[in-house]
């Protein structure tokens, strides 16, 4: 059986709608323009950011040298420092430029109650609080020992 086709209907169906043209060809040219310049702006901002990044890790390297660098200069110093104050050194200086001697006699106070006669005689505070390192008399025997 042969079907005949109807000469009313078309191989086709036609659609009544019609579609609208979305948009002419000037306003997807902005639209790339628009998206280009966003992709540009992003990629600078990108740059941007990395390159703050590398500037501040250039700036760590060279404060962590400079840390370094002081902390050596310090401890050269502390070993200065402990060089000149050694008591072999202010004795060598005492004698040698100064003309300084030890004194050939030393008087020490004790705090001793069994004594009766302690430095608290010549004092006024009491010897419990205060302990002495008396010299002799260093003038008389720096004089005696400049003649």
């Amino acid at each position: 059986m042969i079907r005949i086709r109807n000469k009313k209907q078309p191989l086709l169906t036609q659609k009544t709608e019609k579609r609208s043209v979305s948009k002419s060809h000037g306003c997807l040219r902005t639209e790339c323009l628009v998206s280009a310049i966003l992709v540009g702006l992003l990629a600078m901002f990108v740059t941007w950011g990395s390159s703050a990044i590398v500037n501040a890790g250039y700036e760590l390297v060279q404060a962590r040298a400079c840390l370094t660098k002081i902390e050596k200069q310090n401890e050269i110093l502390q070993l200065e420092m402990a060089r000149l104050k050694s008591p072999q050194r202010i004795q060598t200086i005492a004698v040698d430029q100064l003309r300084m001697v030890n004194p050939q006699t030393v008087y020490v106070a004790v705090n001793d109650s069994s004594s009766k006669k302690t430095v608290s005689e010549r004092t006024s505070e009491p010897v419990t609080v205060q302990q002495f390192l008396l010299f002799g008399d260093s003038r008389a025997e720096a004089h005696n020992m400049q003649k």
